[in-house]
């Protein structure tokens, strides 16, 4: 990579220039040289990476060619000097309106797009347009071109954003590396509008193409892995998802680590590899860790208990499950300590031990509280039914007819969208009744 010092000391120095003129020309009373550099300064801190710094600039440089224009002297002095040759030629004060207006509509069509506003980005494109007519300003065009195909593939549709990619791929100005990357997420987005076919194609050229570039490698079997799986090819799939995993691990990706495990692991414990599913989630704690990320970090434990009790490890299931509880209450966040609670009864509750069935339905007890005040009533008549069915499952008949009575009551409760996820739980309580 080029050494981008030098493009930041060029922009530093401009940036501070833009700052005195400013300074000199507000203490002269000069509005259109104050809006000219208001302008200079959102471009260099553009260029220094400080959208969210040079948006106001722009606003602010937007703002003095409204006032100047309502004034009407600046034109006026701009058309004396343009019919006399006797005038001196015009200075900063003496700008352009409509070129300032054109820069500073553009340049802060660009910040929002790398703030990632993108239907504002989208809004401050269309208004540059009318200053790009013209054979003149075909330039500006096709900068605004690029920025509104930078947009779509950021935030467009599927087939907006391919159109982008189709022609970054295809200019000759794109860089290789670009290019391969723009290729990449030609190939996403395929897969997102199940194009599987012409995603797994395009993966497997990248994939072909790009044994130079291992993180590029391991992304790109990640989406041939959902080509894959988009064509029923679950075993290929697989296969696939674990290569891109062990790439991401191999190059030290932490984010993506994390990313992918929990997907990853779920597919393994749902093909009946839950043994290969807890050894992934074992592999991407230390991810979690390095990033600091302890929300992250409780999701995987939560994770890595279930597919232990699912590999008959109710030991270790009970043990990271207590891991994601103790994660969660140092977020705070008891929501989460709730899932890991409820994750922990259903593990204890399956053996039917009465010292794991006394713990279970305390933890769903916990739970059920701790949904009800986070206004979750679904969750909360969910934990309530469980307790019911573990209760008749020990043959505590009386117990349990009490806790499905609740568990209906907290049904009927609730609107009939939020019971959506288990049609038949409000019935199941009725028929035990």
């Amino acid at each position: 990579m080029a050494d981008e010092s030098p493009l930041r000391d060029q922009a530093e120095a401009f940036l501070a220039d833009a700052q005195a003129r400013l300074a000199a020309a507000i203490a002269a009373g000069q509005s259109g040289s104050a809006a000219l550099q208001r302008a200079r300064i959102g471009q260099a801190l553009l260029l220094l990476g400080r959208p969210g710094e040079a948006l106001p600039e722009f606003d602010e440089a937007l703002r003095y060619v409204d006032l100047l224009r309502a004034d009407g002297e600046h034109e006026r002095l701009r058309m004396l000097q343009s019919v006399s040759a006797s005038l001196p030629m015009p200075g900063d004060n003496l700008v352009d309106l409509d070129a300032l207006e054109a820069v500073s509509r553009f340049g802060r069509a660009q910040a929002l797009t790398h703030l990632g506003q993108w239907p504002a980005a989208r809004t401050a494109v269309a208004e540059v347009r009318p200053f790009a007519r013209g054979w003149t300003n075909r330039r500006l065009r096709k900068a605004l071109d690029e920025l509104d195909d930078e947009i779509a593939r950021a935030d467009g549709t599927s087939r907006e954003a391919i159109g982008a990619l189709d022609r970054a791929i295809t200019d000759p100005r794109t860089s290789e590396s670009e290019r391969r990357a723009a290729r990449y997420e030609r190939a996403v987005h395929l897969a997102e509008r199940e194009q599987h076919d012409e995603a797994m194609r395009e993966s497997l050229l990248l994939i072909r193409d790009c044994d130079d570039d291992p993180a590029l490698t391991a992304r790109a079997r990640q989406v041939l892995g959902a080509a894959l799986a988009g064509l029923g090819r679950d075993d290929d799939a697989t296969a696939s998802l674990v290569e891109a995993f062990d790439g991401f691990r191999a190059i030290g990706d932490a984010s993506a680590v994390v990313t992918a495990a929990p997907g990853l692991a779920w597919r393994l414990s749902s093909s009946g590899n839950p043994a290969r599913a807890v050894t992934v989630l074992e592999s991407a704690l230390p991810s979690a860790r390095e990033l600091g990320d302890r929300a992250t970090e409780a999701d995987l434990q939560a994770a890595l208990g279930t597919a232990r009790d699912e590999a008959g490890d109710l030991v270790g299931a009970i043990a990271a499950f207590d891991a994601s509880i103790a994660l969660a209450e140092t977020l705070p966040d008891p929501i989460r300590a709730a899932d890991a609670r409820h994750g922990e009864a259903i593990a204890r509750g399956r053996r039917l031990d009465p010292h794991d069935a006394v713990e279970a339905l305390a933890l769903l007890e916990a739970a059920r509280v701790a949904y009800a005040d986070s206004n979750l009533p679904e969750r909360a008549a969910e934990c309530t039914h469980e307790a019911a069915s573990l209760l008749g499952r020990l043959r505590s008949y009386d117990a349990a007819a009490a806790r499905y009575a609740a568990a209906r009551d907290e049904y009927r409760a609730i609107p009939e969208v939020l019971r959506a996820d288990d049609p038949g739980a409000l019935a199941d309580c009725e028929y035990n009744l």
